[in-house]
């Protein structure tokens, strides 16, 4: 018999996004979206929830857009053969990012830089949870997921493949691995795996506390 875990997803777009204060939530996903106007949007059920916030509220924190790289004109002429794209290093990779690179890898999807400002992030959104499943949004994320574990590597293997990604358990390179994994764990929606197989994010933090895994991307 396995006692079903919950999972919550958070995700920013438009380029700000409020960390909505929320008591710990008990369904199995809950996905909230920024659309402006001051108001959270639960896309299943359109539920809206006024955020109300000052300009010298800093309790609030808000994500700053990135920057889009200019493209060189077709007119400029370059004089050297321009270096291949850099990739993330992977191959010495420990803990939680390494089993985080094995299966971006095993999906076919581009590697995640680690970053520590996210990491620092998530670490924050689980210290302030409580043990709760609570969300924040700390400048420079733009996505969070959370599920329950311990701090250490089989529990977030569990979280990362059993919890997350095998919402959608015909992704490319599970093969058949939620069978075991993804037991004990309540799939009601695909928010975590959208975020994690995603090609607009290409960095990840994750951190646990008091019982809580969070990662952050941007």
């Amino acid at each position: 018999m396995f006692s079903f875990k919950n999972l919550s997803v958070l995700a920013a777009v438009a380029g700000v996004a409020f960390a909505l204060p929320t008591p710990a939530e008990d369904s199995a996903l809950v996905e909230r979206q920024w659309r402006g106007h001051g108001h959270w949007q639960r896309p299943d059920n359109v539920v809206w929830v006024t955020v109300t916030a000052t300009a010298d509220d800093a309790s609030i924190p808000t994500a700053t857009a990135a920057a889009v790289p200019v493209s060189t004109p077709a007119s400029v002429s370059v004089p050297a053969a321009a270096p291949a794209t850099p990739t993330a290093d992977t191959s010495g990779a420990t803990g939680y990012f390494a089993i985080v690179s094995k299966w971006r890898a095993a999906g076919g999807l581009p590697a995640f830089t680690q970053d520590s400002t996210l990491e620092a992030n998530a670490l924050k959104t689980a210290t302030d949870s409580g043990g709760a499943l609570k969300h924040e949004l700390n400048p420079g994320t733009f996505a969070q997921v959370l599920a329950p574990g311990t701090d250490d590597d089989n529990s977030f293997l569990s979280s990362y493949v059993g919890g997350w990604l095998c919402e959608i358990p015909t992704l490319p390179g599970l093969n058949g691995i939620c069978a075991t994994l993804g037991q004990g764990w309540t799939h009601s929606d695909t928010g975590h795996a959208d975020i994690l197989t995603s090609t607009s994010y290409t960095k990840i933090g994750c951190a646990n506390a008091d019982g809580i895994w969070a990662c952050d991307l941007s």
